[in-house]
């Protein structure tokens, strides 16, 4: 089968349509199954859009995403696993770049938040927002990783499994990035002077 694959591929790069539907007719099913598994629950990810953008990016018309999987591939050994993992990766990427530019348009800045407590004064009030900003600001500075876990968790307000979720990463690297977030914490509360004594 991977000889006939390697085969359908060439027709592709050529620009036979037939062999466009032979894709899609043959690895579509099992990746929208498991695209429905995996993204069913994540709001603003349609697994029917990850499909189809999935097989619009493979097969664009400059053929650079197709020639370079057969280029990975040695000649007449394409296994049909390692196209559904390429179709499956494709699908899994445009799903993070939607998920991060539902962020970016849902996040507000710390500038933006006000607190509720009608018992603070307006000064108490403006020194709060003051610390969250130079907060910010300085984890901003500490660790790229860091910040980005900062960032989903307190901003968006996402749980440690759901990040893992929609990052790809497994729970225990979203665990790890908590704790360089916990320690590049007291670092800036410490540089900033509001660290307990």
């Amino acid at each position: 089968m991977s000889t006939s694959i390697h085969r359908w591929l060439h027709r592709l790069v050529a620009g036979d349509r037939e062999a466009a539907a032979w894709l899609y007719d043959t690895f579509s099913p099992g990746l929208y199954h498991r695209l429905t598994l995996r993204y069913r629950h994540l709001p603003g990810v349609e697994p029917a859009d990850l499909l189809h953008d999935a097989f619009v990016f493979f097969l664009r018309p400059d053929t650079r995403a197709l020639r370079s999987f057969l280029a990975e591939t040695s000649d007449g050994d394409c296994p049909a696993a390692a196209l559904e993992k390429r179709l499956w990766d494709l699908a899994c990427g445009l799903a993070s770049n939607h998920r991060r530019s539902a962020w970016s348009r849902r996040a507000v800045t710390l500038g933006e938040i006000h607190l509720t407590s009608a018992e603070r004064s307006a000064e108490c009030e403006a020194t709060a927002r003051d610390a969250l900003e130079k907060l910010d600001r300085c984890l901003e500075g500490e660790t790229e990783e860091g910040y980005l876990y900062y960032q989903l968790r307190y901003v968006d307000g996402l749980k440690p499994r759901q990040i893992a979720t929609v990052t790809g990463q497994a729970v225990d690297e979203v665990y790890r990035l908590r704790s360089v977030l916990d320690r590049a914490l007291r670092r800036c509360a410490e540089r900033l002077g509001l660290a307990r004594s």
